[in-house]
């Protein structure tokens, strides 16, 4: 591939043209497994009866180590699917029908009486490209249901008619198109979900071409892919149960972080000392100061973006003091990594050996984004050698321990140099969800050696990153939009499996006006994890007191909900079910809910429906039972919408009925004291 450094994951999916895989000309079963051969490939089936299909491909070249690790299917059988597999002399297709609905089949375009072939050219669900390289998979599901998931992504939560390729980037602002965590996973509400477990980047194309024709291809001859039965929830835990499920972040994370963007961030003892003060004073609880890489020696905004290890000793004289200083006060210390090193620096030389190399073995160098040629020259860490692997995250136990922190912010890993070649011989271009994945483990596990609990606030990843809590959704605008689209991200992300979500609350890039802020922060305080950060102060008081006041009321309710929140995400881990839910996950025969992303459960019993602009109005929808409003007791039944309108001291919330919530009575100074304080426990019945 030629302009490695200018790679463009469009352009490499383009002009590929692709042909039939051939007819069956062979049938071999051994055991549950059924292989198919044509004259070009080799296809592997294996049902689960009334659970899955497992399909592996195999037409010629694999790659070493860019099959995600992972379990097989093992749930609890749904009776009512069923599927048709080919015989010989036919070519290959897949039909799965539940009950008496066809959810997954061939395409026929011109068909548009359901899933009866009217004589229009076939689409085969499986073909090759001419060249051999690449595989295309093609099917049609029922229109009438929608498609979610591919992890964190910033485009429509219903991504039907779009186009999505899972190849991480660097997504300041969060353009619609591009993605830091590349996720092959999505769920229908027809009943199935499809995953393929699979590094390399993929091209989903859900009807954007042709509509009704889903094609997804993949840069390889050789892959597995599941189809998955159930219910989105069912899905969802059977995909938890495949690629894993995190531990229970420790309590403290469910308080609220405090951070600044280097340029303007906290230097210092002092200025940390004041900011403490200053909510102590408005009688605000914090659990968290995050030091964005002003912490480190040298560090040059928008310029270094790298990681050191070092501090700066003009601000810091020893290595411990501010984890000291939180950690008397009942604070936590998160400190900014990445997984970049300054060539000619001490990391540099002491990771010798550990950083891509091109194919001439000179080390690979991570491209700028902005093209600034007075940028340093950063190699990365190659993750997928296991001594690299674990040297990184040495670095990061021992920054933990000499630094008395409990969390880092493991910022980028996206921009992997397309030039390089990883240690299994992979391309640079092939491997950005394989190391973004691996960057998380490493961080987590270095936590984990050093506090006993792993505790990440990560923005790269793929399949496993959501074993890594937390996972925040990168850098927003400080707009009504950037607020929408946070939002549906992360619940595009939940939906995908990740348990434990967030975003910048306020947005990164920009200041967001008075009104914008609070709306937001009721938003980041009702959601899984909250953190303030961004490119201007996100503290309360830069604005006026009616803010103040309401910040303050804000932030206590949710501390004031702290057990109920704990509880939940006790839950969502044995359920396997996300802390923060889209609506089509908790009622998926409801139709009201296939493109809702503006309104999520927070747990079993709590309907959120943020405010998206300064008229502190908005129409609710309430699924089907009987809600009551969490401050005036109202009752609503559904399905219906509603109309609400609520000061900025307030977020609608409705109360699932027959709901008790156990609420803190006093006035926390963190997750520890308001665990530790007496509560009242309110019951919602009407």
């Amino acid at each position: 591939m030629n302009n490695l450094r200018d790679f463009e994951i469009k352009k490499f999916f383009e002009n590929e043209s692709f042909s039939s895989a051939g007819f069956i000309e062979d049938i071999l079963k051994e055991g549950e497994n059924t292989t198919y051969r044509t004259s070009k490939m080799s296809i592997k089936v294996k049902v689960v009866e009334g659970l899955a299909i497992k399909v592996s491909v195999d037409s010629g070249k694999t790659f070493t180590g860019l099959a995600v690790p992972h379990k097989d299917p093992n749930g609890e059988k749904k009776e009512e699917f069923s599927v048709s597999l080919p015989e010989k002399g036919e070519k290959f297709s897949i039909s799965v029908k539940r009950g008496e609905e066809t959810v997954f089949s061939p395409f026929a375009p011109g068909d548009q009486l359901g899933f009866l072939s009217l004589g229009d050219e076939f689409y085969e669900n499986i073909t090759v490209s001419d060249n051999g390289d690449m595989i295309r998979v093609s099917f049609r599901l029922p229109s009438n249901y929608g498609i979610y998931g591919l992890g964190e992504n910033f485009t429509t939560f219903n991504k039907s008619g779009k186009t999505i390729y899972t190849f991480p980037h660097d997504n300041y602002c969060l353009g619609a198109e591009e993605v830091y965590k590349g996720v092959p996973f999505f769920l229908t509400d027809a009943g199935i979900g499809v995953v393929f477990p699979e590094y390399v980047p993929i091209k989903f194309d859900f009807g954007q071409t042709m509509e009704g024709l889903n094609m997804i291809t993949l840069p390889t001859s050789s892959f597995s892919v599941y189809i998955l039965f159930g219910s989105p929830a069912q899905t969802l835990a059977e995909y938890l149960n495949m690629f894993g499920v995190p531990e229970m972040p420790p309590a403290w994370s469910f308080g609220m972080w405090v951070s600044r963007w280097a340029g303007i961030g906290y230097r210092s003892v002092q200025e940390v000392s004041q900011i403490l003060a200053a909510f102590d004073k408005s009688r605000v609880p914090l659990d968290v100061i995050s030091m964005d890489p002003q912490w480190l020696q040298d560090y040059i905004p928008g310029v270094t973006q790298a990681c050191e290890f070092q501090w700066d000793r003009s601000n810091f004289k020893n290595d411990e003091d501010l984890g000291n200083f939180l950690n008397e006060r009942g604070k936590k210390l998160c400190l900014w990594v990445n997984p970049y090193v300054l060539i000619k620096g001490k990391i540099g030389k002491e990771m010798d050996g550990c950083l891509l190399e091109d194919a001439e073995g000179n080390i690979a160098i991570v491209p700028n984004q902005d093209k600034n040629p007075d940028k340093p020259d950063r190699g990365m860490v190659d993750f997928s050698n296991p001594d690299c692997f674990k040297r990184y995250s040495s670095l990061i136990e021992n920054l933990m321990r000499r630094s008395n922190a409990d969390a880092v912010m493991t910022d980028f890993g996206e921009t992997v140099p397309t030039n390089s070649i990883d240690s299994n011989g992979n391309p640079g271009y092939l491997i950005r969800n394989l190391l973004g994945d691996l960057y998380q483990m490493s961080a987590f596990n270095g936590v984990k050696k050093a506090r006993g609990k792993g505790m990440v606030w990560g923005r790269s990843g793929s399949v496993l990153s959501h074993n890594f809590p937390i996972q925040w959704g990168g850098d927003s605008s400080s707009t009504w939009e950037g607020m929408r689209t946070a939002l549906r991200s992360a619940l595009s992300a939940s939906i995908s499996g990740t348990l434990f979500t967030a975003f910048d609350t306020g947005g990164f890039a920009g200041r967001p006006d008075r009104i914008l802020y609070i709306r937001w922060v009721a938003m980041g305080a009702m959601f899984s994890h909250f953190k303030l950060h961004g490119t201007t102060p996100r503290e309360p008081w830069n604005y006026d007191e009616e803010i103040v006041d309401a910040f303050g009321e804000l932030v206590r309710l949710r501390y004031g909900l702290i057990p109920y929140i704990i509880s939940e995400a006790r839950k969502s881990i044995d359920d396997k079910k996300p802390l923060v839910r889209p609506l089509i996950l908790e009622f998926p025969e409801d139709p009201g809910c296939q493109f809702i992303d503006d309104q999520y459960m927070l747990g079993d019993n709590l309907l959120i429906a943020p405010i998206f602009n300064e008229t502190g109005k908005r129409s609710v929808y309430v699924p089907e039972g009987r809600w009551i409003d969490f401050y005036d007791r109202t009752r609503v039944d559904g399905p219906k919408w509603i109309s609400v309108e609520k000061p900025i001291s307030k977020i609608p919330i409705f109360v699932k009925n027959r709901s008790s919530i156990e609420i803190v009575t006093g006035n926390p100074r963190n997750v520890e004291d308001a665990m530790s304080m007496q509560r009242e426990v309110k019951v919602f019945r009407s």
